[in-house]
């Protein structure tokens, strides 16, 4: 491995990621959106919106009305999303209105994909 970085830089870069990552990982909507990245790499905020929506209330045994959907797109787009990007765990294209899971460092991906397991069982 050529890294230049010192024992110290890397182990607080390291910790930096981690931090990021439980701290993305902590809510639900946030872990559904990247859930649905995962699989997708590349999603308008409209998709995971719809997506987001139809896995948090699957268990309610109805259909989320509409003023739920956009609820959870308002929280998307000026919560959830503003704290992945902040985080670089996801990029956002406000002009396309699309998320990309690209800039996710490989090992905030492994805990995406670990709490997916744990979570879907998928």
């Amino acid at each position: 491995m050529d890294d230049k970085r010192s024992a110290p830089d890397r182990s607080r870069a390291d910790r930096d990621t981690i931090d990021d990552a439980f701290s993305v990982l902590r809510d639900q909507d946030r872990r559904y959106a990247l859930y649905f990245l995962l699989e997708h790499e590349t999603a308008s905020l409209e998709e995971i919106a719809d997506v987001v929506t139809g896995w948090t209330r699957a268990s309610e045994y109805g259909m989320a009305g509409r003023n739920t959907r956009d609820r959870v797109h308002a929280d998307l787009l000026h919560r959830h999303v503003p704290a992945m990007v902040a985080a670089d765990v996801v990029g956002y294209d406000e002009e396309t209105d699309t998320l990309s899971f690209a800039p996710c460092p490989p090992a905030t991906r492994s805990f995406v994909r670990l709490a997916c397991l744990a979570e879907t069982d998928s």
